[in-house]
């Protein structure tokens, strides 16, 4: 890279002069224009420094050598200064970088700064400029953002108002992948058996017959999933989820187990929200729920409701 640079650098003291009275037999006089998607998806496991995407400007310019004595050629680039994460030039869009290449009549193609340039005067055989094409980068996490239409580059000699002029012909949008999640398949409409007991496990106990079990969240382009859990209080214990089955003074415990650690889960929204990270592309809370005495407890049997909607990020 560090050699390439230094040629581009000889190559425009060679192309790129200036003087006093510029004389040249011949100009350059063509304008090439790039149009790109309106929007373009980065995506989000694209590393940093990758490639986003890579297009020809239209067309060619024609090839020749002019011959100019005392010229001077200016460089008008979008960007004012030389890029300040070389090699890439930071575009309007944020985490989003971009180089460009020129090709010139000597068949030599090679990187060009994007930056406002002087130039330099110089006599001699000159190469025109042919042909271009933009690369575009990942240079940062991308956020939402346009990079605008208009002129990207030109070279002028002299101060003529023709040259060698690079346009992007459409604004860009660079976006990322939405994050989406959904619930396992057999998480929806899940039903979870706990095991029979007697009334007589709950003579002396305020809960008994506890089943473990989890709850999975499969997700693209999320880093975090919350999950809400609701229901129908129990009467005189609003924390508990009320028994509709035959079965009185019982209702059902739900509880959370992250990280080994035991949380009530209210039916009555209290403290009724688990947030989990997600790993591998998945969000698992693991989860308990069992028998809890709400009463005088009779013969019959349990039913229960909760409901369980996630929200991710």
């Amino acid at each position: 890279m560090k050699h390439s640079l230094q040629f581009i650098s000889t190559l425009l003291a060679l192309v790129l002069p200036i003087a006093a009275h510029a004389d040249c037999d011949r100009y350059m006089n063509s304008t090439l224009t790039l149009n790109l998607p309106d929007t373009i998806t980065v995506p989000a496991d694209l590393p940093i420094g990758g490639e986003i995407i890579s297009r020809a400007f239209s067309g060619t310019a024609p090839a020749f050598f002019a011959v100019c004595r005392d010229a001077h050629l200016r460089i008008t680039g979008r960007f004012l200064n030389m890029p300040p994460v070389p090699p890439f030039h930071r575009t309007e869009a944020p985490g989003v970088g971009a180089r460009l290449r020129i090709t010139s009549a000597g068949g030599f193609t090679n990187f060009f700064g994007m930056h406002t340039q002087p130039g330099a005067p110089s006599s001699g055989t000159a190469p025109s400029l042919t042909a271009a094409e933009l690369k575009l980068y990942k240079i940062a996490p991308v956020a939402d953002g346009v990079v605008p239409a208009g002129e990207i580059w030109s070279a002028k000699r002299d101060g003529r108002p023709d040259g060698f002029t690079l346009r992007l012909g459409n604004s860009v949008r660079f976006v990322t992948p939405g994050a989406t999640c959904d619930l396992a398949t057999g998480d929806v409409n899940r039903t979870i058996s706990l095991d029979p007991i007697k009334v007589s496990a709950l003579q002396n106990a305020t809960y008994t017959g506890e089943r473990q079990f989890e709850l999975t969240a499969h997700c693209t382009n999320a880093s975090n999933v919350t999950f809400r859990f609701s229901g129908t209080p129990a009467p005189g214990h609003e924390a508990l989820f009320a028994n509709t089955g035959t079965a009185r003074g019982v209702d059902v415990w739900l509880y959370s187990r992250i990280g080994g650690g035991i949380q009530n889960i209210g039916a009555n929204g209290d403290n009724n929200t688990r947030t989990v990270v997600v790993d591998g592309n998945r969000a698992v809370l693991p989860l308990g729920a069992a028998y809890h005495k709400n009463g005088t407890v009779t013969p019959g049997t349990l039913v229960s409701t909760a409901t369980v909607n996630i929200t991710y990020n």
